[in-house]
This record gives C-alpha cells, sequence and structure tokens, in this order.
C-alpha cells in the first residue's frame, strides 16, 4: 500500500472536465426527453383507441338495455295471459258461480 487512502483506478485518463460532463448530463436528459414523446404518442394512440371502445360500449349498451325492457314487458304480458288461462280454466273446473249459475 502506497499510503493514498483513495482508491483512483479508472480515473489514469483523469476527470472529466465540467463542460464534459454538463455534456453528458445534457444527452442524457435529450434522451430520456425522447423517450417520453415516444411513450406520450403511444399513451395518446391508447387513450384514442378507449375512447372509441367506450362509445361502442355504450352505443351497444343502449341498445341491449332497450331489448331487455320490451322483453321485460313481453315475458310480464304472457305470465298475465297464462295466468288468466289458468284462473278461467280452475273456474271451470270447480264450478264457476260467479255468473249466476245454479247447479
Amino acid at each position: 500500500m502506497k499510503g493514498d487512502l483513495i482508491d483512483d483506478k479508472g480515473f489514469e485518463l483523469g476527470l472529466p472536465s465540467r463542460e464534459e460532463m454538463l455534456k453528458h448530463q445534457c444527452d442524457l436528459l435529450c434522451s430520456e426527453l425522447d423517450v417520453t414523446r415516444r411513450d406520450l404518442r403511444q399513451a395518446h394512440k391508447n387513450i384514442a383507441g378507449l375512447i372509441v371502445m367506450y362509445r361502442e360500449s355504450s352505443t351497444e349498451l343502449a341498445a341491449l338495455k332497450v331489448e331487455h325492457e320490451r322483453l321485460k314487458w313481453t315475458l310480464s304480458d304472457m305470465y298475465r295471459r297464462e295466468s288468466e288461462r289458468e284462473t278461467a280454466g280452475m273456474g271451470y273446473q270447480y264450478g264457476d258461480y260467479s255468473k249466476g249459475e245454479k247447479p
């Protein structure tokens, strides 16, 4: 050991000057900015695609809600008619005395 307290391996060519360090930092920032711009363009494309998907699904959902309401009314009407038919059949089966008929 020589008596040096600091390991200076790798610095045989000397330290970079302040201007060289600033230029290197500038290059790094420019590279990061390019990557950020590329990611931002991709994010805009993704958002535009999601907006289109949302519009399509909203339109489809509205149509399905209308169809659901129509089917609900149709089914309700069918249940009502079936109930009336069964009720009419029961009156005949047990004798319907509501019309003034006498046995």
